[in-house]
C-alpha cells in the first residue's frame, strides 16, 4: 500500500511538471494532471489538494533529483583541472531544461497570486539557502578575497545566469551564453584575488 502510494505521488509529480513545462502555468489543471498520471481525481486530491501544491512540490522534487545530479558531477571534476571553469559550468546547467522553465512559471504566476505566492517564497528561501551552502563549498573563503565581493558573490552569479537564461527562451540573435560565462568567471576570479586584475588561470 505504501509502496502504490508512493508510486502514484511521484506519477503525479512527474505528470505535473511535464504539463507545466509544456502548456504552462495557466493551462496546467489538476483534472489534466491526473489523467496524464493516470490516476483517479480523487487520488490526486489526497496527495495535493490544491493547484500551488502541487506544482511548487513538483519543481522542488526536480530540484532535488538535479541537486544530487550537481553534487555527484562536481564529486567527479578532475582536481587537476580548473575547478571554477568546471563549478561555474555545472551551476549553468541547473539553469538548463524542465527546471529552470518551470520555475519561472511559477514565478511569474505567483505575482499576481497570494496563495501561491506564499509556497513560491517558502521554496524560493531554501533554494537560496541550499545553492548559497553550494557556492561556499565550491568556492571557499581566502585571506585575500574582499569580504563584501565574496559575500555577493554567489547572489551576482546566480543573477547573472537567471538572466541569460530568460533571455535564452526566446532566442533572438543574443550572443552565446559563453561570453557570459566566460566574463562571469573572469569577475570571480577578481572578487577571489582582492584586488588587481587577476591571471589567465588563478
Amino acid at each position: 500500500m505504501q509502496e502504490r502510494s508512493v508510486a502514484t505521488r511521484v506519477a503525479l509529480l512527474d505528470a505535473a511538471l511535464e504539463c507545466l513545462v509544456e502548456r504552462g502555468y495557466a493551462a496546467t489543471t489538476t483534472i489534466e494532471t491526473a489523467r496524464r498520471a493516470g490516476v483517479s481525481r480523487g487520488a490526486q486530491l489526497h496527495h495535493f489538494p490544491t493547484k500551488a501544491e502541487l506544482l511548487t512540490t513538483a519543481v522542488e522534487h526536480l530540484f532535488d533529483r538535479r541537486r544530487a545530479e550537481f553534487a555527484d558531477a562536481l564529486a567527479l571534476v578532475d582536481p587537476a583541472s580548473d575547478r571554477l571553469d568546471a563549478a561555474v559550468d555545472l551551476l549553468w546547467s541547473m539553469f538548463q531544461g524542465h527546471v529552470f522553465v518551470a520555475w519561472t512559471e511559477l514565478w511569474v504566476a505567483a505575482r499576481t497570486d497570494p496563495s501561491l505566492a506564499r509556497t513560491v517564497i517558502a521554496m524560493e528561501r531554501r533554494f537560496t539557502a541550499e545553492t548559497r551552502a553550494m557556492f561556499l563549498e565550491m568556492f571557499p573563503a581566502e585571506t585575500s578575497t574582499d569580504p563584501f565581493l565574496y559575500d555577493i558573490g554567489r547572489d551576482f552569479a546566480f543573477a547573472v545566469m537567471t538572466g541569460v537564461a530568460l533571455q535564452r527562451l526566446f532566442p533572438h540573435g543574443e550572443r552565446p551564453a559563453s561570453d557570459y560565462l566566460d566574463a562571469l568567471k573572469y569577475l570571480i576570479r577578481i572578487a577571489r584575488a582582492g584586488t588587481g586584475v587577476p591571471s589567465e588561470k588563478s
